[in-house]
């Protein structure tokens, strides 16, 4: 007996995937045949990258178009169904948005005069704030920032308990580009920074922009844990002037002496009430299976993956700055290896290797690996029998003055090196092969289930996240080139006798995440929903590691810090040195544990 939310859902996944059909999905690439050509290639490019799928945002009608060309595709290869229910697709719920709910309302009184705020005039709800009430005074808190690190606190002379606190954006170095306060400036630093000195609100004002914040998702389906609201500068420039102070005059000393200048205003009271809700679409992975010749080698499958999703009409990761909206096509990403997957799979289908093959189109990658980290969590064909995963991501501007081709999880099997090396002799690319089989992409999902992986990646260019990443900027040669070469990797791997043996890559001081002193060696869920640090693993050897931390535990407090989220976390590696041991409360199941990290310089 199904559920009203998974009958609403299924009605919602329908209606998508109606919407895809009613829009008219392209014929078969004319001419196409079996074998790897520049004309295919191009053919599902120009397709998927087309204004017509409006940037193929996760959730979006888009979305659900390029699924359902995949599909139509894998059953005119004569691929298997793999996905839910008999059918190509694997459907699942994404956060891809937020809404402001009913309840919104703002009064102030100042001075002995109320004035109700207009929401989304005078004031808007950030993505992350918590829904709730939050009544009392207001105290101005300078910039908002706590650093033992740098001897600022702006909370450390006034008591804002119970209170709303009324921040700056930006920090007290002002324009500086290279300020040791930028790790510690950002609104969900602040809104940490204001929950942990007992504020029941932070308000925060932008003094250079007139305009306030748009109310826009920030691909993190978690919020602050406080409420938090962006405020025009109007009303708080009424607030201070009840207070007889000048906020540009109290600023310029922030600046110059590096010391807060916190106070409690007079007459001041507030009452505000904050809903926002997260938008959850269905959005799907597209899987096909191609049964392999040999009998003895079933419990062997490959996985050729690619995401299809892109940016759509440019959220939360587009580097574009235009104020016109502009569709992100995404030809390189990841439409050129969408297309390099379909090829394969049209090559393999032709020419079976003995082992099985699993053909995967993820959606939700840009929001953080949401599709593969799904699909490994819940496989439709058994993880154990996954031998090992092959991942296109960007592989069309392949740069003709050096032929160089990157290669990621060259040190995730023994055999990688060599058969990579020796597949390359007829192209001659110019091979760049970095062994740990992390990185931003699908691939990491695998890995992360001691799958070995192989990841290729022609490299970032100017137009990476940007309108600008059109199909006629591509490389189709080179993609052909690079796709023939996957494709004998792929044929050498089947012809070892053996399954490709597991290799836990030790991580280098120079690939640790930067911006820290310290290094823990986590691995974030960037999928998790749950209050706290969610992680799919540790770095071998890391501090993570050495302290008990497994794949799927929530870490819900680092030293003295409680954890609503990742960025918390981040706040809270910030306050710690290297060598010092840093309790952890983790829940794991349904045991709470303590455990102890011992911090070492990154």
């Amino acid at each position: 007996m199904r559920s009203t939310r998974i009958c609403t859902f299924l009605l919602i996944a329908g209606a998508l995937l109606s919407t895809a059909r009613a829009q008219s999905v392209a014929p078969p690439p004319p001419g196409s045949t079996t074998a790897v050509t520049k004309e295919d290639i191009g053919y599902h490019v120009r397709w998927l990258s087309s204004e017509a799928l409006e940037g193929r945002g996760t959730g979006t009608r888009g979305n659900a178009v390029a699924a359902e060309y995949l599909a139509r595709e894998f059953k005119r290869y004569g691929l298997k169904p793999a996905g839910d229910n008999g059918s190509y697709l694997q459907t699942f719920e994404v956060v891809t948005g937020v809404d402001l709910g009913r309840n919104n309302r703002f009064s102030l009184t100042a001075a002995g005069s109320a004035k109700t705020l207009a929401v989304q005039k005078d004031y808007v709800p950030f993505s992350f704030s918590h829904s709730g009430e939050a009544t009392g005074g207001i105290v101005f808190a300078g910039y908002g920032i706590t650093s033992a690190k740098l001897k600022y606190n702006d909370y450390e002379n006034v008591d804002v308990k119970d209170k709303l606190a009324l921040v700056v954006s930006g920090h007290p170095d002002g324009d500086s580009p290279h300020s040791d306060f930028d790790n510690v400036a950002s609104i969900r630093s602040k809104a940490l920074f204001a929950r942990e000195a007992g504020a029941s609100a932070l308000l925060v004002v932008n003094l250079e922009k007139d305009e306030l914040y748009k109310l826009k998702y920030d691909n993190s389906p978690s919020n602050a844990g406080i409420i938090v609201v962006n405020v025009g500068k109007e009303i708080v420039e009424t607030l201070f002037k009840a207070n007889s102070q000048d906020l540009k005059n109290i600023l310029e000393k922030i600046q110059k002496d590096k010391r807060p200048m916190s106070f409690a205003m007079t007459d001041v009271h507030a009452a505000l009430t904050v809903s926002v809700s997260y938008v959850k679409k269905p959005s799907m992975n597209v899987i096909g299976k191609l049964d392999g010749t040999d009998p003895a080698l079933t419990e062997q499958c490959f996985v050729v993956g690619a995401h299809f999703d892109h940016l759509g009409w440019g959220q939360d990761g587009s580097l574009y700055r235009g104020e016109k909206p502009m569709i992100h096509p995404g030809a390189d990403d990841n439409a050129s290896g969408t297309a390099g997957m379909l090829e394969l799979a049209q090559y393999f289908a032709a020419q079976p290797l003995r082992r099985p093959m699993l053909f995967m189109g993820f959606t939700g990658e840009e929001m953080g690996l949401l599709g593969s980290s799904h699909w490994v969590n819940n496989p439709s064909t058994p993880l154990a029998s996954i031998a090992a995963m092959f991942n296109l991501d960007m592989v069309g501007r392949l740069p003709d003055s050096t032929n160089k081709l990157n290669v990621q999880g060259t040190g995730t099997s023994p055999i990688w090196e060599s058969i990579v090396k020796g597949a390359n002799e007829p192209y001659n690319f110019t091979l760049a092969m970095l062994p740990d089989g992390q990185g931003a992409s699908d691939q990491a999902a695998f890995y992360m289930k001691n799958i070995p992986v192989l990841f290729f990646f022609t490299g970032l260019h100017t137009d990476y996240h940007r309108p600008s990443d059109q199909f006629d900027k591509l490389n189709l040669p080179g993609e052909e080139n690079v796709i023939r070469f996957t494709a004998d990797i792929i044929r050498k791997t089947d012809e070892q006798a053996d399954r490709p043996a597991f290799v836990k890559v030790v991580v280098k001081e120079d690939q640790k995440v930067r911006g820290f002193n310290v290094y823990v060696g986590t691995i974030p869920d960037y999928g998790s929903t749950e209050e706290g640090f969610k992680i799919t693993g540790t770095s071998p050897g890391s501090p993570a590691e050495k302290a008990g931390l497994k794949p799927g535990d929530l870490i819900v407090q680092f030293g003295s810090t409680k954890l609503k989220n990742i960025y918390d976390y981040m706040n809270a590696m910030g306050k710690y040195k290297p060598e010092e041991d840093v309790p952890l409360v983790v829940k794991r199941g349904t045991e709470t544990l303590t455990l102890t990290v011992h911090l070492v310089r990154k």
